[in-house]
């Protein structure tokens, strides 16, 4: 047993290039797996846990300031009543969308914990604590901002499960709160009851905010699971690629030991035993690796569930992973070895030596032929010495291409999914009315836009909840006054609504109510009953079902929700912005739309897209190199033989990196439909999870001249793979070539 030990570690040591090659890529596999697993688990019901962990709230009523009853005996817990008020955030020029601003003096309470993500909770008045959604990407502790007119300090950021305020202030704080209603919120022994509450003017209950979530977290999935598939397929590949050949690279020192004495079983020891010194260790530093590398994208996925968790990877991971990737190398050694350890010792250390004659050479004698430097047709011939070696390698360089080549379409198709549910450019000035003093219908701020220098088209956006009878679906419906046609909303099916009984519609609503473009729907909304026909479908990035009609055609006033606005050619939409709140003063303020996106979801989505990409290609990368340390080795003495013919060391280099031309090429070429099948595969699915048809901008991203440069990746790929082991062999004497192994 010692003898076999010793013998591994002896090999390790000796083929120090190999044994590197060997632990990176153990390393990286296990570091892409366990990030992999990360994401898949994050990704399974993130609101249901949030919800028990923070104990949400199954009900958030609203109640008249002079209610004083708020007990029911469905009621198993209670927090509240907290004074609110429905206002509008702003930080110099940027302004959060209307949201409740909630008087708390409790981070803790029965219902509804909050969980600080930065920052501290409030001591008094003069501060605020903002939700991450209000908070942004842009909004940090230490920020003044304005509410009704008073100046806070943002002392830290804290997350409701439910979203039961888009910001807490301090209780006392009256200048902020004066006027407010009450907010209770409620567990219920019974989630799907409706309590008796006498005073009630309003409630949201849990399953719209689950359904918000969901909608957020449904597209991610198929996307995270295509990249995890990719990089198990991949690591499982290279591993056993890389393990198998360097086996095979030490057949001729197997020959050796088997001649001193070595049984099969102690070959096939010994083998296993170096590639598990190697594995053991490179597996377990790889899973702190992705645990560590989760915890960053973990957090901007759990930012984009809208879900605050600690980010987190369960203990049996941790576990699976690195065991999974050692059984995996073990056996990859084995298997050869075993192979080896049956050979006789003379025909072990024969075929150490080089390929079996007859691989490659007529190949070699064809390409002769061809007007080429001798350097490159030799280089070109050397794949068809090892066949199965080639044929892995290319499905690494092909998996690796595939993945750049999806990451691309992927990360195009979620900026345009994001510009066709922002309309920032068809819409760069949205206005919120601030309602002091009160505005009426909103007739005054709009006449003041319209005489704004530089307005092109506005139109004014109300909004209301509603309800089909029969469903206890939310729907939500958008009411414009005026032209809304050039406001940007793609148009899927259908064509826009002409007259007030028409309406356009999400592929969410279509889906959930059973209706397509042609038929009527029936809505109950505060003004009354309404009864539209659906003539077109059109994109909507939402989360609840949305429908889109004039203003004229429902009953009752909706509520207003601001005023969006095109500016004519060539005006510059922050001056636009200055000037109309010089001119609408306290009523209203105005925002470059582009601002009010802080897109978390396509922020998040991007940056595993990235972080997966990179490290696949790396484990693809350092299969190349692998397969070019093998092939180099394999060919010492013959790069020895040409070396004394007169062959220069950058002719070498040139030789060496062009044995891995034909492989690049050819796994580049074939990665290219691959990836735009998986592209075209994993987009419908996104979109179907989310309850979204997409616009074909997002769908048809590949232009044909960006296809031919990812093409191209696979040779590249496989260049800088190849120039290490092409630097090696060319700075390697003659003498010494032809004396190694």
């Amino acid at each position: 047993m010692r003898a076999v030990l010793i013998a591994a570690m002896s090999s390790a040591r000796r083929r120090r290039l190999q044994s590197l090659v060997v632990f990176v890529v153990v390393l990286l596999s296990a570091a892409t797996t366990l990030l992999a697993a990360a994401l898949l688990i994050a990704s399974d019901a993130p609101f249901d846990r949030a919800f028990t962990r923070q104990h949400g709230a199954h009900l958030n009523a609203v109640f008249a300031p002079s209610a004083s009853a708020f007990d029911d005996p469905a009621v198993t817990a209670r927090s509240g009543p907290y004074p609110i008020v429905e206002a509008t955030l702003s930080k110099g020029r940027q302004q959060r969308p209307p949201g409740v601003v909630a008087g708390r003096s409790e981070q803790s309470p029965a219902v509804d914990r909050l969980e600080l993500t930065a920052g501290r909770w409030l001591t008094g008045t003069g501060q605020v604590v903002l939700s991450p959604i209000t908070a942004g990407s842009t909004w940090r502790v230490g920020d003044r901002v304005t509410v009704r007119d008073v100046d806070l300090e943002v002392v830290g950021i804290a997350s409701s499960v439910t979203a039961t305020a888009a910001a807490w202030v301090w209780p006392g704080q009256t200048d902020v709160l004066g006027g407010a209603g009450q907010q209770v919120l409620y567990r219920l022994s019974d989630p799907s009851a409706t309590p008796d509450l006498p005073g009630m003017t309003g409630s949201t209950r849990y399953e719209l905010v689950k359904l918000q979530v969901e909608g957020r977290l449904k597209p991610m999935v198929p996307f995270v699971v295509a990249f995890a598939v990719l990089g198990l397929v991949m690591s499982t590949l290279i591993v056993v690629n890389v393990v198998a050949g360097a086996v095979v690279a030490g057949y001729r020192v197997i020959g050796v030991r088997k001649a001193l004495g070595f049984t099969p079983g102690q070959v096939v020891a010994a083998y296993a035993g170096q590639i598990l010194l190697i594995a053991v260790p490179a597996a377990v530093l790889g899973t702190i690796a992705g645990r560590l590398l989760s915890v960053p994208l973990l957090a901007g996925a759990n930012t984009a569930y809208s879900v605050i968790a600690a980010p987190s990877v369960p203990w049996w991971a941790d576990v699976l992973v690195p065991a999974g990737l050692t059984l995996l190398a073990g056996l990859a050694a084995a298997g050869p070895a075993l192979r080896a350890g049956r050979l006789s010792a003379t025909r072990a250390i024969t075929m150490g030596r080089a390929p079996r004659g007859g691989h490659g050479f007529r190949i070699r004698r064809a390409l002769a032929v061809l007007p080429l430097p001798r350097p490159i047709t030799f280089g070109l011939a050397s794949p068809f010495a090892r066949p199965a070696r080639t044929a892995v390698t290319m499905v690494a360089i092909l998996l690796g291409v595939t993945t750049v080549v999806f990451a691309a379409g992927l990360s195009k198709s979620l900026i345009a999914l994001a510009a066709a549910g922002n309309r920032v450019e068809q819409v760069p000035i949205l206005v919120a009315v601030t309602g002091r003093p009160p505005l009426g219908d909103g007739d005054a701020v709009r006449a003041v836009i319209e005489d704004q220098p530089g307005t092109a088209a506005v139109t004014t956006a109300r909004e209301t909840e509603a309800r089909v009878p029969g469903s206890g679906l939310p729907l939500s419906i958008r009411a414009y006054q005026g032209d809304a046609s050039w406001t940007g909303y793609p148009l899927l099916s259908g064509r826009w609504y002409a007259e007030p009984g028409e309406a356009v519609a999400g592929a969410r609503l279509l889906s959930s109510f059973g209706v397509r473009v042609g038929d009527e729907l029936t809505v109950s909304t505060p003004g009354g009953r309404t009864t539209v026909r659906i003539v077109g479908e059109v994109f909507s990035n939402g989360s609840t079902a949305v429908m889109i009609m004039d203003a004229a055609g429902l009953g009752g006033s909706p509520g207003l929700r601001g005023f969006e606005v095109s500016i004519a050619p060539g005006t510059d939409p922050h001056a636009y912005a200055a000037n109309l709140n010089a001119a609408l003063g306290e009523t209203a303020h105005a925002q470059v739309s582009a601002e009010t996106q802080e897109n978390e979801i396509v922020t998040a989505m991007l940056a595993l897209i990235a972080t997966l990409t990179l490290l696949l290609t790396a484990v693809a990368g350092l299969g190349v190199l692998n397969t070019v340390v093998l092939e180099t080795r394999e060919r010492v003495h013959e790069i020895g033989v040409l070396k004394t013919l007169g062959m220069t060391p950058g002719q070498v280099r040139l030789m060496v990196i062009s044995s891995m031309l034909l492989i690049g090429a050819a796994g580049g070429a074939l990665a290219v439909p691959l990836g735009r099948l998986l592209h075209a595969w994993s987009l419908p699915i996104m979109g179907d999870a989310a309850g979204l048809t997409l616009p074909s901008p997002v769908l048809a991203v590949y232009r044909p001249a960006e296809l031919v440069a990812l093409g191209a990746a696979g040779i590249l790929l496989a260049a800088i793979g190849a120039l290490v082991p092409a630097g090696w062999a060319a700075r390697s004497r003659a003498s010494t070539a032809l004396r190694a192994e």
